[in-house]
């Protein structure tokens, strides 16, 4: 039989002695999916075996970031909060990860290594974590505002992307945590993704000339290589080890691009929810959440056809997909 879910929903009651915490018990339900919110400042978990949403509780910030660490086991972060927070998508217990003071753009995790890896935009810096310990092994300084970071699969490279008044990558060698290389990128960057090869960059570009391509990089030198041609305003990439895709999100025109990443070639074109901002996946399907549109797009990944729009409360924005064991 099914191991039964409870899931525990922080809500924080600020305090001078702390914070109070209740624990909200879900339906039996699962597998389950975690949405985020930035407009209602809610916390939604969806059924994905029934698309349903089967609870939407308010939260006490706005998550602007999440990072998966391990098997049901996600960090989440606002950039004005205190403390990175780990929820436990099985057991529903949340706790804190890290005390870490204000400024959090984005957070990494390299599983294999169990380091965590958080771009600190109130610091300029990139701090490195021991996950086993919760202790800090190093802060690297980088480039004004740093806003996403990138790791190299074979634990050689960590590339870093700031968005200040010259955006930039900055290349960092992992075995002596020297920065290699700087160099200058598009403007107004918003995400980077490595594919072994190049480093890729997403963003709108300049308000005179919206941005309608990703550009790649190479990371040994800085040099622009390649353009590929997507819709207005390319905001986000995401991969994973499934297919031979990688998916790039459009929020000017709300739509997803499937991108060969052995040719370099537009694949597919999917419209989404109005402003998508954030995308996720299994093995069958894609998830994309539109701020605006406040639904959570479901995709087959082997047509592109879209199964279905999940309503949702205003502004969903980050997602994280439980993983679940029978019994």
């Amino acid at each position: 039989m099914k191991k039964k879910l409870i899931i525990a929903v922080l809500l924080f009651v600020f305090v001078s002695t702390g914070c109070q915490q209740l624990h909200l018990t879900l339906p039996d339900k699962q597998p389950l999916v975690m949405v985020t919110h930035l407009k209602d400042k809610k916390l939604s978990f969806v059924d994905l075996e029934s698309y349903e949403v089967v609870y939407s509780e308010e939260f006490p910030f706005e998550i602007h970031s999440l990072e998966t660490i391990g098997p049901n086991q996600v960090a989440i972060a606002g950039k004005l909060e205190e403390e990175v927070l780990l929820v436990d998508l099985h057991s529903g217990k949340i706790e804190t990860l890290l005390e870490f003071g204000a400024g959090i753009t984005s957070m990494n995790v390299d599983a294999q290594e169990q380091l965590l890896f958080i771009t600190d935009a109130k610091e300029n810096q990139l701090h490195v974590y021991q996950l086993e310990n919760k202790q800090k092994l190093i802060s690297i300084d980088v480039e004004p505002n740093p806003i996403q970071a990138n790791l190299d699969d074979n634990g050689e490279l960590l590339f870093v992307l700031s968005s200040g008044e010259t955006p930039t990558i900055t290349v960092i060698n992992r075995l002596n945590n020297e920065v290699e290389l700087t160099f200058p990128v598009l403007e107004l960057p918003t995400d980077l993704f490595f594919d072994g090869k190049y480093l890729w960059v997403a963003g709108h570009g300049h308000f005179t000339n919206w941005n309608e391509s990703i550009e790649a990089y190479d990371p040994l030198t800085g040099e622009k290589v390649k353009e590929v041609d997507v819709g207005l305003m390319p905001i986000f990439i995401y991969d994973d080890a499934i297919g031979d895709h990688f998916y790039v999100l459009c929020h000017g025109s709300s739509d997803l691009y499937a991108v060969d990443r052995n040719t370099y070639e537009v694949m597919e074109r999917v419209v989404v929810g109005d402003n998508p901002h954030y995308m996720s996946a299994t093995l069958q399907h894609l998830f994309v959440t539109g701020l605006d549109g406040n639904v959570l797009s479901v995709i087959d990944r082997k047509n592109y056809e879209v199964v279905t729009e999940i309503e949702l409360a205003a502004g969903p924005f980050g997602i994280a997909i439980g993983e679940f064991e029978n019994e």
